[in-house]
């Protein structure tokens, strides 16, 4: 089965990981929290309520969990078809949820066994199971870490960076190239700056333009670069020294405009 977010999946793994490593006291509280991870994977809701449709639950608890009258035998027959067993196990758990099950009275009658606790016996035969069929039907390993989790988070804020640097590159294509170029023009402003013997306002004012646009580079907003160069124009008059650089970022800038026009009406022909 194929998610439309796996990470939920996986953090939902996780939490059974750490229910079934865990030690702890009050069942229905862990049990909220468990439940609060598994409703934040739509994709496991719409699993279960597949599972749902057409499950009897009070048929099927019988079936499950049953005592002999006469000789007071318990008996624990979990149903062996994977989706009746998430339905019924996602029923449990609501239902203690719900307080429609007694969850110590439940463990003590159905969860006896001679080497675990009830709770350890409840964890290996309800939710280890739980969390198998579910990497099962998403094709998880049941191992998964936080640290798993982590690089997936990393990996996917990667390919959305790349995959806005490509739509980036589609609709402004060469982009980096004409930055690069405005930086540098920038630094040789700056550079040139620096042979100026007297402080003033103005000077200060180009020098913060001019930096401003090596950040904006930096941030690959052409709009801003765009407005922070026509302003520039303006505050540099008085500064021969550094005319031809600002004439030569006027330049960069229409030319590549020059350069977008003439591939949209390229491509409006083809159309």
């Amino acid at each position: 089965m194929e998610a439309r977010n796996i990470l939920e999946v996986e953090k939902f793994v996780l939490a059974c990981n750490d229910m079934l490593s865990g030690k702890f006291l009050d069942l229905s509280k862990r049990l909220d929290s468990f439940l609060s991870v598994m409703t934040k994977s739509q994709d496991i809701l719409d699993l279960l309520a597949e599972c749902l449709q057409d499950f009897e639950e009070e048929i099927e608890f019988q079936k499950a969990f049953s005592v002999d009258k006469k000789t007071g035998s318990v008996r624990v027959s979990l149903p062996t078809e994977e989706t009746k067993k998430l339905a019924l196990t996602v029923t449990i758990l609501n239902d203690i949820i719900n307080d429609k099950i007694n969850p110590n009275q439940f463990l003590e009658t159905y969860f006896q066994d001679k080497k675990l606790t009830p709770v350890q016996n409840f964890l290996d035969k309800i939710i280890k199971p739980f969390r198998d069929i579910i990497c099962k039907m998403f094709d998880l390993q049941t191992s998964i870490t936080e640290e798993d989790i982590r690089k997936q988070i990393e990996a996917e804020k990667e390919f959305e960076i790349q995959e806005e640097k490509r739509q980036a590159e589609a609709q402004f294509p060469h982009l980096d190239e004409l930055l690069a170029e405005i930086v540098k023009t920038c630094n040789q402003i700056l550079a040139m700056l620096k042979f100026e013997t007297r402080r003033t306002d103005v000077l200060d004012d180009v020098e913060f333009v001019t930096n401003s646009v090596v950040k904006a580079c930096e941030k690959r907003d052409l709009m801003v670069v765009n407005g922070l160069v026509v302003g520039l124009n303006y505050v540099a008059k008085k500064f021969k020294n550094i005319r031809s650089f600002v004439i030569e970022l006027n330049n960069l800038i229409y030319d590549y405009y020059e350069f977008l026009a003439e591939g949209q009406t390229e491509q409006e022909v083809e159309e």
